[in-house]
């Protein structure tokens, strides 16, 4: 009798032990899948985040090539805005694309308003820098202010967001301008000897501004400033290629403008 409970003990540790043993891979197991839940979480949720606030790819308007070339193809600049602009911005005849797919598509043309500022027969000019989306300009001088027209400004030509509201947002980001100003459309460019210039055609407006107050300068404007006429048009071979078409011909804008001008004169006091 003493000698079966005496030996009792040594028998049941096998057993002892092997529950401990199970106790234990248990409790690992269920560390081990509360760690791997939480890090499934955190990566979802970090996953899903970063999915919502990727930024959308810019979509701008265009129109097909063709198009110009029934009107009338031309290189350089043309002051018959009447006769292309009621055609190339008819809705019928415009789209957006996904801008690097029309940087290089070469069946379409990106409509870019290009504004000239003037301000006390000074003309603004500046630098382009890296910080702007086109490398291909980067370190050229330009005289002409704008950018693309995007899908966010939809509405073109009209009371709704669209051209003339995209012009004045790029000019508001450069300048500090009044969104009444009068910025009429005075000539057409389209210059198929640049890579760039095969893919966009730029509508030429004229600003002239009261202040030379300069704000919201961006990355891609490198010491904007504004500098006479006469030193403006000297070595235009360093300035991008539209740049230096109007500087080029910039008595015929300016004289053209001028005429504009005296004319609103002459409605204003006769009415």
């Amino acid at each position: 009798m003493q000698a079966g409970n005496a030996g009792s003990p040594l028998k049941l540790w096998p057993l002892l032990l092997a529950l401990t043993l199970v106790n234990k891979l248990r409790t690992n197991a269920n560390n081990h899948s509360l760690l791997h839940g939480w890090n499934w979480r955190y990566l979802s949720e970090n996953t899903h985040t970063n999915t919502n606030t990727m930024p959308k790819e810019e979509r701008v308007l265009c129109f097909k090539r063709e198009l110009l070339e029934d009107i009338g193809l031309f290189q350089g600049l043309n002051v018959e805005v009447d006769k292309y602009l009621p055609s190339l911005t008819s809705p019928q005849n415009i789209l957006y694309l996904n801008r690097s797919e029309a940087e290089l598509d070469k069946r379409y043309k990106q409509l870019i308003p290009y504004v000239l500022v003037f301000c006390d027969g000074q003309i603004l000019r500046y630098r382009r820098g890296k910080g702007g989306q086109e490398t291909r300009l980067h370190g050229l001088f330009s005289v002409g202010v704008g950018g693309h027209i995007s899908e966010e400004d939809h509405g073109l030509f009209s009371k709704q967001l669209g051209y003339e509201e995209g012009m004045r947002r790029e000019l508001k980001e450069e300048l500090d301008v009044q969104s009444s100003l009068d910025m009429p459309a005075m000539a057409l460019i389209n210059d198929d000897s640049t890579e760039v210039g095969y893919v966009h055609f730029g509508v030429v407006h004229v600003a002239r501004i009261p202040s030379q107050k300069l704000v919201g300068h961006r990355s891609g404007i490198l010491a904007p400033e504004f500098v006479p006429v006469a030193e403006a048009v000297e070595h235009l071979e360093a300035y991008e290629s539209w740049s230096a078409l109007c500087l080029a011909n910039l008595d015929l804008f300016l004289s053209k403008d001028f005429r504009g001008k005296e004319i609103s004169s002459l409605t204003a006091r006769n009415s």
